[in-house]
């Protein structure tokens, strides 16, 4: 009986023992998280010494992070910033499906070059010109059309010889959408635009009608009407040569600012600042609101970027161009507004984009992507006519992209000055 119980003693307390180990070992294995988690509630100036508040205060760090109670929250907000400053994934692969290489012809009247990739929404008929149901739309130059015609004698000429003036489309040759296309809500969200998944917008949003109605032209004047900038300045092309700025889009800036001036007549002030990556909507909107209230003429605001996904080519004028894309943000996710991201041009700014891309459509089918719209707002609220405009993609040579520059100036001075 005696050696029964000790044993039985034994085998119980190497039990405990052994247990003991066991959970001891995984509550080492999990020690890191359970820290990170235990961190991350406490509130954020528990890691702060005072002399580090002040200096984080001086360095903005603590304002971003305004309204955050803890380290797990800021960090999360940080993550967010950086995420909008970066191409979403999802929208990558929708636009890697347009395929490689493609040369899109941009000649053919009335047809369109079809530039549209499938992707989480319906393929893309806006450059071709047609309805959901896929049949041809009126290309015709009705006044009662979206977009007036403006037609003048001539075509859209040869490409421009080195050193002359880019040739300005004077002919529509691609599509003027009708009145009743117009009108349709889903017909415009479809045709039109890119409805990315972290904002929603509605039907009062895309009212053509009031889109078109806004006035989006300004007098000739010899003051600076546009402000020409990069968020992300670095950004560059496939053939770009590293460390040197003329092949980034500040080389596309350089030249578009060249084009808008000397060719149109309209000046430009073209900042060249390249802004650091983690911080760059911010600095940049400095700037702007500086260059603004020192320049009370500028009434155009332009951030020029580069777009990631596959290698796409239109042809414009008879060269391989690069496909442009406007960019809106909307200030609202699927659940309602953005607290403290309000813009008070958000209709103003779309209408300023929308009408570029009727513009587009008709003088340049297939050159115009639709116009992607996304949650937050992009420091589109500066102006009526604030707009972001992502041209080519990573893939892209940057004679494609620069080539892009002139039909761009064109569209540019056709609604500016109501052409």
């Amino acid at each position: 009986m005696s050696i029964g119980s000790g044993n039985r003693g034994t085998w119980g307390k190497g039990t405990a023992v052994f247990l003991a180990v066991l959970l001891g070992i995984l509550f080492l294995r999990d020690l890191p998280s359970r820290l990170t988690v235990l961190a991350a509630r406490q509130p954020l100036f528990f890691f702060l010494s005072k002399e580090e508040e002040r200096g984080l205060a001086g360095n903005g760090i603590l304002r971003q992070a305004s309204g955050i109670g803890t380290l797990s929250s800021f960090i999360e907000e940080q993550d967010a910033i950086q995420t909008r400053a970066e191409a979403d994934p999802a929208y990558r692969a929708w636009r890697s499906e347009a395929g490689s290489g493609v040369l899109l012809s941009a000649q053919a009247e009335g047809a369109g070059a079809g530039n549209g990739p499938a992707g989480e929404q319906a393929q893309e008929t806006a450059g071709a010109g047609q309805t959901e149901g896929g049949t041809p739309s009126d290309g015709g130059t009705s006044p009662e059309g979206g977009l007036p015609a403006g037609e003048e004698a001539g075509g859209t000429g040869a490409p421009a010889d080195p050193g002359q003036p880019a040739m300005a489309a004077s002919e529509v040759r691609g599509t003027v959408y009708t009145q009743e296309q117009l009108a349709d809500f889903e017909f415009v969200k479809k045709n039109f635009f890119y409805v990315h998944k972290s904002t929603t917008v509605y039907p009062e949003q895309l009212d053509a009608s009031v889109l078109l109605g806004k006035d989006m032209t300004l007098p000739e004047s010899g003051e600076p009407q546009i402000l020409l900038f990069h968020t992300h300045g670095s950004e560059a092309f496939s053939d770009s040569e590293k460390g040197n700025p003329d092949m980034t889009v500040v080389g596309l800036g350089n030249y578009l600012a060249k084009l808008l001036s000397e060719q149109y007549g309209i000046q430009v002030i073209h900042n060249t600042e390249v802004f650091p990556y983690s911080d760059s909507y911010s600095l940049a909107l400095d700037m702007v609101e500086q260059t603004l209230a020192e320049h009370p003429s500028i009434q155009v605001t332009i951030d020029l970027h580069r777009d990631s996904g596959g290698h796409e080519v239109v042809d414009v004028n008879g060269k391989p161009t690069a496909p442009i894309m406007l960019f809106n943000g909307m200030c609202q996710t699927p659940d309602g507004p953005l607290e403290d991201v309000e813009n008070p041009y958000l209709l103003d700014n779309l209408a300023f984009n929308f009408q570029m891309k009727l513009k587009g459509e008709a003088y340049y089918p297939g050159l115009m992507l639709r116009t992607f719209l996304k949650a937050y707002r992009y420091n589109q609220h500066v102006l009526p006519r604030a707009t972001l405009i992502e041209v080519g993609t990573e893939n892209n040579t940057f004679e494609e992209a620069r080539n892009a520059m002139e039909p761009l100036a064109d569209i540019l001075y056709k609604v500016l000055r109501g052409k």
